[in-house]
């Protein structure tokens, strides 16, 4: 249906016009465009040449329904800056498809002198006819979205009634294809699922690796990658997703979940009451052909049973520092849940075998990191202006929507007064029962509106007060950085990290400790400080000869090896925090100098011959390596998080930058 302009409107003089379109995919279902919206705008254009344009911001698959969208923050981070005083757009409901966000977006431009004209409803806001056309529009503009999505949301419950695929990606398993049926005498195409031949097959390598070849999931995700069978993403099978696959309901069951209420809240996850449940239905079993037969699905349960695999992410499973830990291959890290606690692990390890980067406990990270941004944060010097710059408030005035609720409150008395008083005063005085009908019609819409109006400025002015509450929590956390850091919880930590924009880039790696058992008598030098001696002379090679007698049988005496110089091979490796792996053969082979130092942790005779030697008075400590390489930690402290680089929405402070090197 052609979109009809009304007659158009006078352009003010001195005219800057912004143009703004948007486009969500409600918006296809009725035809309107962007290249619908670009015609209507620059039709008015063309009509007034007069008027300069600054530019055009376009959110394209964006919900009117959302008070934030990217290109209208763009949009107003350039109003803040003066350069437009006008915002054109082709329909009221471009600005908003409910009341509330059109209202809210109309209230802060004015504050700033900065009005809306709308081509299609004949609408500039500047004149007082104007705004009150905008109210009417923006009423009509959320019926009609609002009937849009009853209608998409009865077509979707259509499908799904005749076990068609109401929509998202197809579970693991299938494929997403077209079929005809036959809906009230007539054909109609729907999307439908069948199975998928390579996932399919996949599945069955993968059941069989388990089943028949008796493989843990560990084994059969390494034996899917080296056959190169890997996940629809194109990734390695990590263990958690191949389990979960195999688990899934469509392969043993023949059904699929739709609007599943367990998957937390990703990309693809199902809205949610505050009593869990769906909001836009009840959970539907929709029917699909099994990827295998009962009997081989009865196999692979008792398997999977027997495996008693458990996901590692179970319980604590917050990683503040995922996605901000960036690795030297140029991929960043994430949590990963192990059998024996969380840890990360560099993503590039998923993609690229040759990404050597080591993986890392997660609270010796953490930790490191904290410390690090307890001195970023005393070291600003002014933590609560930054901390409070950070937190922001909800775009607008706080005085202006204080003056708002009062005139609203003042206004709405008035209606009041005249509908319960007024009104039967002119009953009573004989006034045309039909004249008086239609007038107590307008005064009560009016009210409502007015009401409405009243609500969403009290609504605003609520979630200013929130901002300003966690504002005033952040402000404290900051004046005493150190020792709130430490009774954080990891929620209230990744609170933090997201708040400052947290950046963690790992240094060299290579001087790591290498990863397995470790060695016992490192580990007791280390826990108990006993510092390692400088190699024995020849009277103290005789007291340690001494200690050691009791221990063993005359046999451990006689080696083709000198014992002696052994001795000194295992202080040298404890002082240099060598691996057996890298020692050098100065003290003769390598392996009979470990046997030899673990036959002597195990009777006992180590800790003895240390005190013999009195290491603490001439040795020195034992050489640890670093578990972490060096961090550089930087602390974004950014006014507006969602100001693009080089622009300020508003008149605060530029933002600061401190980094730091551990």
């Amino acid at each position: 249906m052609p979109i009809v302009a009304r007659p158009c409107l006078a352009a003010p003089a001195s005219v800057v016009v912004a143009k703004y379109a948007r486009v969500s995919t409600l918006d296809q279902l009725d035809g309107f465009g962007l290249e619908d919206q670009d015609r209507v705008s620059d039709a008015w254009l063309a009509r007034h040449p007069e008027v300069a344009v600054h530019g055009s911001y376009v959110d394209e698959a964006v919900s009117g329904a959302l008070e934030r969208r990217p290109e209208m923050d763009r949009l107003v981070a350039d109003a803040h800056q003066q350069r437009f005083n006008r915002i054109l757009v082709p329909k009221v409901d471009r600005i908003g498809r409910t009341a509330r966000a059109a209202y809210l977006w109309a209230w802060n431009m004015a504050d700033l002198g900065i009005h809306f004209i709308s081509v299609t409803e004949g609408i500039d806001t500047s004149t007082e006819e104007g705004w009150q056309r905008f109210m009417q529009y923006v009423t009509l503009s959320e019926m009609e979205w609002r009937r849009i999505k009853e209608r998409t949301a009865a077509g979707r419950e259509l499908k799904i009634s005749y076990g068609g695929w109401p929509g998202g990606p197809a579970p693991y398993g299938y494929r997403i294809e077209k079929d005809v049926k036959e809906v009230g005498g007539r054909r109609k195409r729907f999307s439908v699922l069948v199975t998928d031949a390579h996932e399919s097959m996949v599945l069955a390598v993968a059941a069989g690796l388990v089943v028949d070849d008796g493989m843990t999931l560990t084994e059969a995700c390494e034996e899917l990658k080296s056959r190169k069978l890997f996940a629809r993403s194109g990734v390695p099978w990590s263990v958690a997703n191949l389990r979960n696959r195999l688990h899934g309901e469509t392969i043993h069951n023949g059904y699929v979940v739709y609007r599943k209420t367990d998957r937390g809240n990703g990309k693809n996850h199902t809205r949610r009451g505050v009593d869990g449940t769906p909001v836009h239905g009840d959970q539907v079993k929709i029917g699909v052909p099994p990827v295998f037969s009962e009997e081989r699905a009865a196999q692979l349960m008792a398997a999977l049973q027997k495996l008693g695999f458990q996901n590692g992410r179970r319980g604590n499973g917050i990683y503040p520092f995922t996605g901000r830990i960036h690795g030297k291959c140029g991929e960043v890290y994430t949590g990963a849940g192990r059998a024996t606690g969380r840890s990360y692990r560099c993503k590039g390890g998923l993609k690229d075998p040759s990404c050597r980067e080591p993986d890392f406990e997660a609270e010796t990270i953490e930790d490191a990191v904290w410390k690090e941004l307890a001195r970023l944060l005393e070291e600003e010097g002014r933590p609560r202006d930054l901390t409070a710059e950070r937190v922001g408030s909800p775009p607008g005035d706080k005085e202006q929507y204080e003056k708002r609720v009062a005139e609203f409150t003042t206004r709405i008395a008035d209606q009041e007064y005249l509908i319960e008083v007024r009104i039967p005063e002119y009953v009573r005085a004989g006034v045309d029962p039909a004249v008086l009908k239609a007038s107590v019609t307008a005064l009560e819409t009016e009210l409502t509106e007015l009401r409405e109006q009243r609500r969403f400025a009290q609504q605003w002015l609520e979630s200013y007060a929130e901002h300003e509450r966690r504002a005033g929590n952040l402000v404290d956390f900051a004046a005493n950085t150190v020792e709130r850091l430490k009774s954080l919880t990891l929620e209230g930590r990744k609170e933090v990290v997201d708040m400052f924009d947290v950046r963690v880039v790992l240094g060299d790696a290579t001087i790591l400790g290498k990863p397995g058992v470790r060695c016992a008598v490192s580990e007791w030098h280390w826990t108990t400080g006993a510092k390692v001696p400088p190699n024995p002379d020849d009277e103290q090679w005789g007291k340690v000869l001494e200690v050691l007698q009791p221990f063993f049988t005359k046999r451990h005496f006689t080696s083709r090896y000198d014992i002696r110089l052994q001795f000194e091979g295992m202080l040298h490796r404890l002082r240099h925090g060598l691996t057996w792996g890298d020692m050098p053969l100065t003290w003769g082979p390598v392996d009979p100098i470990r046997v030899r130092q673990l036959s002597w942790w195990q009777k006992g005779a180590w800790p003895e011959v240390m005190r013999s030697l009195d290491g603490d008075a001439t040795g020195v400590d034992a050489y640890r390596r670093p578990s972490l390489p060096p961090l550089a930690v930087t602390a974004q402290f950014r006014a507006t998080p969602q100001s693009e680089p080089g622009q300020a929405i508003s008149p605060r402070k530029p933002e600061s930058d401190r980094s730091s090197t551990l």
